[in-house]
């Protein structure tokens, strides 16, 4: 079934769709329900959902900012937006994002249920082309592999074992748990000045997303975001506190092209503002 997630901040509207869409007709379940894009950036983390159904104006942060961050993530999350009349403007910055699919309040029942399944249909056509380019890949490592007489062993590259899993799980021992979250801490330690998410995390892991955010919890007692987002902090405290660049400078250099953001996420994890710590880093 395809994981969708409600984010409004009127609990009537959440509610409403819960009761008035047939998601199990539709092939759906709501995985999850938040009421401001903070929570749902960490629900979406959480869950990983396939469609995500957002009002735009929400304290904290609205709905386009939470799938600008998305964005800048290359989340695979697709968006229905719900969007009042006097929402113009926001729906042309909508648009600018890349999103197609507004449902103006109060919401049609058939008219979100049409959007649903259209975006379904958009879901399954992604999903087979990656699925495609996936046997394409494996078949070109494989005939590489067996042309330069590499047998598929536990002294296969580790590389290859990674790009061919199932010869991986019937030919090779596969990666140890505790050493495979090493990797992906180093790879987060390595590149996090970048748009890194569980999505392209997985990617170069050669993991399903759900996986990898699973088996991140379970061994770190933590997400793979916060991980991120802490990881980024303190580069920013050290470079708060050793040198004389800018808060917007120092936003960039770790992994924030957003310096209002930044500023928000630093205020919200260590208590006081970039341009605060920066003054006085031990009070």
């Amino acid at each position: 079934m395809y994981k969708v997630l409600l984010i409004d901040d009127e609990f009537k509207i959440t509610e409403g769709l819960t009761q008035i869409i047939d998601w199990t007709r539709l092939n759906c379940t709501v995985a999850g329900i938040a009421y401001n894009g903070e929570m749902g950036l960490q629900l979406i983390e959480d869950t990983l959902p396939d469609i995500v159904i957002t009002d735009i104006k929400m304290p904290y942060m609205d709905g386009l900012e939470m799938i600008e961050v998305l964005n800048k993530m290359a989340s695979p999350i697709h968006f229905i937006v719900l969007s009042g009349y006097s929402d113009f403007q926001y729906t042309q910055k909508g648009i600018q994002l890349g999103i197609n699919n507004f449902i103006l309040k109060p919401v049609d029942e058939q008219e979100l249920e049409n959007s649903i399944l259209a975006t379904i249909t958009r879901i399954e056509a992604r999903r087979h082309e990656k699925a495609k380019l996936a046997d394409l890949q494996a078949q070109s490592m494989l005939y590489a592999a067996l042309m330069s007489k590499q047998t598929l062993s536990d002294d296969t590259p580790e590389e290859l074992n990674r790009v061919l899993p199932p010869f991986r799980e019937q030919q090779g021992k596969p990666q140890q748990q505790s050493g495979m979250i090493q990797d992906i801490k180093k790879y987060i330690d390595e590149h996090y000045t970048e748009n890194i998410s569980i999505v392209s995390a997985a990617e170069h892991f050669y993991l399903n997303p759900s996986y990898l955010s699973q088996l991140f919890k379970k061994k770190t007692d933590d997400t793979f975001l916060n991980y991120v987002t802490n990881t980024r902090l303190e580069k920013a405290k050290s470079l708060l506190q050793d040198t004389d660049l800018k808060v917007y400078e120092i936003s960039s250099q770790v992994g924030y092209k957003d310096p209002k953001y930044f500023s928000k996420i630093f205020e919200k994890k260590i208590g006081v503002k970039p341009s605060d710590y920066k003054l006085n880093p031990y009070s």
